[in-house]
């Protein structure tokens, strides 16, 4: 890790050259800025929606300055345009997806205020829209605004350049690509969460290839630090976040430049995916993944395109073999979350982007004229017939399975513990699943399928609710089904001294284990916490008393804790255990036929 070390150094020189501005050079072929196009949007987008909206970060004292300099203009015809299109979406995700495109459009427009469209934008409603923008920034003075605010955007752009800075675009893809007509430009927002994505447009005879939007963190993603749980947004479902995080910016840049990478392996590959009749043909890896986790499969594997899993794993494949080259262990926990989010052909991926790559380099050949032959090989490795088998051995148990599982058996089953002799923690539990079952129920509402959701104290749950998908608020001292099935678990809370509890690994359990620290220069590690205190955990496992279904644990080693993860949906591990001395992520398999 001691090149991570030097290179977050040296990207921290470069940004401390540059205070105060709304973008910057990071290399003469990169570039990044928080966009004025994205902020125009996003503030009348505030306008429209308010400061509780899903999308909105919370800026501080940018949104009271926000509120005080455009508030005259709340009741411009652009505002209730924006209102009227994103405000009668069906769900939080259709919102999510109308936004993304309609920032992508302005993305292609000059700066406010001229904001002169693109060439290909032929959408009568965005035009008239661009028409509105274009009148509300030149009223309200939009970018005397946007400059005079360029102190609140030097956060976010140093981590952006301090991440760019470790591994260059221009240098790294250089070997595998012609450059020499390229620019790489990367344009974020500030105010608003808007879906990632790639941008590649080309502009003045010159090809582009950046990205828009903010780094995709919830679900896809581990948001675990206290920038990201600031700006990470659930834009499938709007719920709230969990406050499982700790401090290292080290970790925000290794996010945001695997984003980069994601998307750029986008600018690599989809040419060649979308021409080659090869693509379709492994339809049935997201056929697999849609057989286990249907709600996953839903919003991300239909609702933007069809064999969009194929076109994320390249994606997700080239992110990992660049940032191989930054933070191997990084990298290794990425594939975990990935294999999590039904992607279990991606250790393959990786090997192959590795093998072509060494090709491309060495033939000078672009590394897009090998994805035909990366798809053949892919196929050959993951066949038809050994897909189902290669999925239950590769892909982790993890909460977002276990609450996928809920929407086909239609029911989950909240169960809080009672035997505490202290009234006030059985009643702070039966808060924390009531505030669970309520996120359920949220994550649940765009299922077209009723799922109940029920709390139930410890005591009167039945012989036949015990073979349901259930999830266990608190510890063995407090609920007692946790008492009768934690032996079991991979892990569980023992008492040590007088007044404290530690989490003991099962050691009958094969684990992969990593550690997310504070240590800027290497902020990912692989091993355990080992023996802490003040820990809350949020951990999956199979039923055993129904192997097809599953039980969630959510406990900590008092009260408070333990009321830490009151939204389990999102979580990509097998296990998190939280503690002030850092994060344990955790991964495990339980192929059924086992079980």
């Amino acid at each position: 890790m001691r090149r991570l070390g030097v290179l977050i150094i040296l990207a921290l020189l470069i940004t401390a050259l540059s205070p105060g501005v709304t973008g910057t050079n990071v290399t003469g072929k990169v570039s990044v800025e928080i966009n004025p196009n994205s902020e125009l949007l996003s503030i009348v987008y505030y306008l429209a929606f308010g400061r509780n909206d899903p999308f909105i970060i919370e800026r501080g004292g940018y949104l009271d300055d926000v509120d005080r300099y455009f508030g005259p203009y709340r009741n411009h015809p652009a505002v209730g345009m924006l209102r009227d299109y994103l405000g009668n979406s069906e769900s939080v995700s259709e919102r999510d997806m109308r936004l993304y495109y309609l920032e992508d459009e302005l993305l292609l427009c000059t700066k406010p205020p001229e904001l002169n469209p693109g060439e290909n934008i032929g959408d009568r409603w965005t035009l008239d829209f661009i028409r509105a923008l274009r009148d509300f920034a030149e009223r309200s003075h939009f970018m005397e605004f946007y400059e005079s605010h360029r102190g609140y955007y030097d956060e976010d752009l140093r981590i952006y350049e301090g991440a760019l800075s470790l591994l260059p675009p221009d240098e790294f893809m250089g070997p595998y690509l012609d450059l020499s007509n390229v620019r790489f430009e990367f344009k974020h927002p500030f105010l608003v969460a808007v879906h990632g994505h790639s941008f590649n447009p080309v502009k003045d005879g010159v090809q582009v290839y950046g990205a828009g939007g903010m780094v995709p963190l919830v679900r896809r993603d581990a948001q675990r630090t206290l920038w990201s749980y600031r700006t990470a947004r659930d834009t499938m479902f709007g719920l709230p976040l969990n406050r499982d995080y700790l401090n290292n910016t080290g970790l925000d840049r290794l996010i945001y430049l695997s984003f980069v990478y994601h998307e750029l392996g986008h600018d690599v590959t989809v040419p060649a995916l979308d021409s080659s009749e090869k693509t379709h043909s492994l339809r049935y890896l997201e056929d697999t993944i849609e057989g286990h986790m249907p709600y996953l499969a839903r919003y991300d594997l239909h609702f933007w395109w069809d064999d969009m899993m194929i076109y994320e794993g390249f994606a997700d494949g080239w992110a990992d073999f660049a940032l191989s080259n930054v933070d191997p262990d990084y990298v290794s926990l990425s594939l975990w979350l990935q294999r999590g989010w039904g992607e279990f052909w991606m250790g393959d991926m990786v090997e192959l982007y590795w093998k072509y790559a060494g090709m491309s380099r060495e033939n000078g050949v672009p590394i897009g004229d090998y994805v035909g032959d990366m798809l053949d090989d892919l196929s050959s490795r993951i066949p038809p017939e050994k897909a189902e088998t290669l999925f239950q051995e590769r892909v982790p148990i993890t909460p977002l399975m276990a609450f996928d599982r809920g929407a086909v058996t239609g029911k989950v089953v909240v169960v809080y513990g009672t035997r505490n002799p202290d009234p006030t923690g059985t009643e702070r539990d039966r808060e924390t699943a009531e505030l669970i079952a309520d996120n359920l129920r949220a994550f649940y509402s765009d299922w077209d399928g009723n799922v109940e959701i029920t709390v139930k104290a410890d005591v009167n749950l039945t012989e036949e609710e015990f073979r349901e998908n259930l999830v266990l608020v608190g510890g063995p001292y407090s609920n007692a089904v946790v008492d009768e099935l934690d032996e079991e678990f991979p892990l569980r809370f023992v008492p040590v001294g007088g007044s404290h509890w530690v989490l003991e690994k099962n050691a009958n359990w094969s684990i992969q284990s990593y550690l997310l620290t504070a240590d800027e220069a290497d902020p990912v590690k692989t091993g355990e916490l080992g023996n802490v205190t003040g820990e809350a955990v949020v951990m999956a496992v199979r039923n055993l008393n129904d192997p097809e279904n599953y039980i969630v644990w959510v406990a900590g080693e008092d009260r408070d804790l333990t009321a830490l993860f009151q939204n389990p949906t999102y979580y990509l591990s097998s296990y998190e255990v939280w503690s002030e001395k850092g994060i344990e992520m955790a991964f495990y398999v339980q192929p059924l036929a086992s079980s």
